[in-house]
């Protein structure tokens, strides 16, 4: 099958999808204009925005339901759905300062909105964040952080922009260019540190979970030659002494702990920003646990093959590093 009828059998398959967002937007916009000259308008597009989107929820419901992976996601979705009413007076000003229309109080209601989507959207991704299947979420987990990350500060340089838009766009024109210039940089200084912090995170942490593998296949082979050597010592004929482990790969042992310590600390670190109130942390605090269950359980386990449970979670970690690691970072 060609991409081409791939693509025509998912868009045949998920059109309906369409419907929900669709009719929230109508109905987000018929909401505006109810404020304003055009008032009929406004509540036509209101309620058939209600029916279209109320019509949607059937096919949002099968899609869901094809993956357990989406399920989880409710919350975001609902996230994004709130972060597009509340960007919709921003996005008017915006037009209406395009068509030359916009009056004082556009930039105040967007002033408003944006500085609300940046000090909720920090609070409220560790909430909508999905807890099931915690590392198979990983990849997406860390995407999220810096989007909504991203896109927080975008709106609060937003805010600033139309707070001073209000105050100086009839007295002092000719100083917001200026303005508009130095935020339009600021914006790309923080994206960009945004985005190299979750490299440069990506990058530790394959390192130490590379650490880590390395250490657990020498407490390993530590592990088989100790038990070669119990082995050899009961074919001896004289009283047995024992399984002798602990004294010949104790070192082993401490060197796990080690790497282990090493990697929760990266584990622990907030993907987004250094303060941890506004941040998301590389793993929530219950999949740390349970992993670092694991690796105790393989550091004290007499059979080297019970860790390759605890090895197929440091590879997934690997895996969604993969694709962001950056020495230069």
């Amino acid at each position: 099958m060609t991409l081409r009828q791939r693509s025509i059998g998912r868009l045949r398959a998920h059109w309906k999808l369409a419907w929900s967002p669709l009719g929230l937007s109508f109905t987000a916009y018929g909401n505006v204009l109810y404020e304003t000259p055009q008032q009929d308008l406004g509540r036509v597009l209101f309620w058939c925005g209600c029916v279209i989107a109320i019509g949607g929820l059937p096919a949002l419901k099968r899609f869901v339901d094809e993956d357990p992976l989406r399920e989880g996601n409710q919350k975001v979705a609902l996230l994004v759905g709130f972060m597009l009413l509340f960007l919709v007076p921003a996005v008017t000003t915006a037009g209406k300062v395009v068509w030359g229309a916009a009056q004082t109080t556009d930039y105040r209601g967007a002033a408003t909105s944006l500085g609300l989507i940046y000090f909720v959207i920090p609070l409220a991704v560790r909430w909508v964040e999905p807890q099931d299947f915690a590392l198979r979420r990983l990849p997406g987990r860390i995407q999220r952080a810096a989007i909504f990350r991203t896109v927080a500060n975008a709106a609060g340089i937003g805010a600033v922009a139309a707070f001073l838009s209000e105050r100086f766009a009839t007295t002092y024109p000719a100083p917001l260019i200026s303005t508009a210039l130095t935020l339009m940089a600021a914006m790309a200084v923080v994206t960009h540190k945004t985005f190299a912090r979750v490299r440069k995170l990506c990058t530790q942490t394959h390192i130490d979970v590379m650490n880590l593998l390395r250490a657990m296949d020498e407490l390993d082979d530590a592990k088989r030659r100790a038990r070669a050597t119990g082995k050899l010592k009961n074919l001896l004929p004289r009283p047995r002494t024992g399984y002798e482990s602990g004294d010949k790969h104790a070192d082993k042992r401490m060197e796990v702990r080690r790497s282990w310590d090493a990697l929760k600390l990266d584990l622990r670190t907030t993907v987004d920003s250094g303060y941890r109130l506004l941040g998301l942390p590389f793993l929530a605090a219950d999949a740390i646990a349970e992993l670092e269950g694991k690796v105790l359980v393989e550091i004290e386990a007499t059979d080297f093959d019970i860790a390759n449970a605890v090895r197929d979670d440091l590879r997934a970690i690997l895996n969604a590093c993969e694709g962001r690691i950056d020495v230069l970072a």
